[in-house]
């Protein structure tokens, strides 16, 4: 238990220091913004209560929105992919795929079924947070140009991120 509350913390405050000191200030053009912060809802243990995700998506998105000068816009779009991500991994896998399986990575999952599921709730996050950031249907195809090109660049450094930081072993998955 306490290896995993430390695994937690750590990655917790390595993510908003990723996100606010290199991913914030990396520019691929004005619609652009890639999210890696998200990870940790994504690789939350399955077993996990709703509230207790929806207060971790709390916290890691009102942390961004402290550096970054945004009044809860990451705090917000954190909170509802907290909410949503139980419906995606039902949506997703069987339970009785999940039932000796301890978190939704890419070594216990598979990285078909990581992508698919990362897929789906980058898209949820980023439509509902470049949303409230523009906050004016007049912008709803500038947003959807956001999301269009801000989904792929995070998905792509989301598992360039887990590949470096925790290595599969088992190689079956693929």
């Amino acid at each position: 238990m306490y290896n995993t509350l430390i695994r937690n913390i750590l990655r917790f405050i390595g993510l908003v220091l990723l996100q606010i000191a290199v991913f914030d200030n990396l520019r691929f053009g004005s619609f652009v913004h890639p999210c890696v912060y998200v990870i940790f809802i994504f690789l939350m243990p399955f077993e996990t209560p709703a509230w207790k995700l929806m207060i971790n998506g709390f916290l890691i998105g009102f942390a961004v929105d402290v550096f970054n000068g945004t009044p809860g816009l990451n705090a917000a779009a954190s909170v509802l992919l907290a909410y949503v991500r139980p419906f995606i991994i039902s949506i997703t896998t069987r339970k009785s795929d999940i039932q000796d399986k301890n978190e939704p990575s890419i070594a216990e999952m598979g990285l078909q079924w990581f992508v698919l599921y990362s897929l789906l709730l980058l898209v949820i996050h980023n439509l509902f947070l470049f949303w409230l950031e523009a906050f004016s249907i007049k912008l709803f195809g500038v947003v959807l140009l956001e999301v269009l090109l801000s989904v792929p660049i995070s998905l792509i450094v989301i598992i360039l991120l887990l590949y470096l930081l925790n290595p599969v072993k088992n190689k079956s998955n693929y």
